[in-house]
């Protein structure tokens, strides 16, 4: 499902008519609607969005076109994103297809989950540091980073460990290898015949 996932970005990047692009919206309307956590994570990156839009708008040589070619940007953006996350368990089936060896193939994964744990531990320290000091120095930035990245060591001893007791990288529950639904294979395709119809 993540190559689905590749070929529906690949489909909406290339998109530029308004009806290809509502139909391309349906899949991650229903995602959307299923899994309400996904807004959190979209208000973060619309932030980015609006500043894009509005340097798209100000540098482009018309207002209003910078204005709409920065909207259709930050739709696909969107778009991109929620099937991304709903399609994040299949990296592992992608890594399989690229042959990479197993245990690269467990190091990504674990690097890509200790990535959102890093942040979310260090997000933490410096909401802690803010509302006990006035000014954040370099000299307190840098024990919240020091602090993070010993518990990031201490965790990561953890993980080994758990992989370790479980017999190894061969002791994980292995992918699913669910077989790809053939309409999801042929949506991107419907996106792009819409778009050059």
């Amino acid at each position: 499902m993540f190559i689905f996932a590749l070929c529906y970005s690949f489909a909406v990047s290339v998109s530029d008519k308004f009806y290809s692009l509502i139909f391309a919206s349906i899949l991650p309307l229903i995602f959307l609607l299923k899994d309400k956590k996904i807004f959190h994570n979209l208000i973060k990156i619309n932030l980015l969005n609006l500043i894009m839009i509005i340097t798209l708008a100000l540098t482009w040589p018309n207002f209003n076109d910078g204005i709409i070619k920065g909207v259709l940007i930050a739709l696909r953006v969107n778009m991109i994103y929620i099937v991304f996350v709903e399609y994040a368990e299949g990296i592992y089936d992608a890594l399989i297809y690229l042959r990479l060896p197993e245990k690269l193939r467990i190091l990504i994964i674990l690097t890509l989950r200790g990535i959102f744990v890093l942040r979310e531990r260090f997000d933490t320290a410096l909401i802690s540091v803010k509302l006990r000091a006035k000014k954040l120095n370099l000299k307190t930035f840098a024990y919240i980073t020091g602090s993070v990245l010993l518990q990031s060591s201490q965790r990561s001893e953890k993980i080994l460990q758990a992989i370790n007791l479980r017999g190894g990288f061969n002791g994980f529950m292995r992918s699913k290898n669910e077989k790809p639904n053939l309409i999801f294979m042929l949506y991107p395709i419907a996106i792009i015949i819409l778009n050059y119809a």
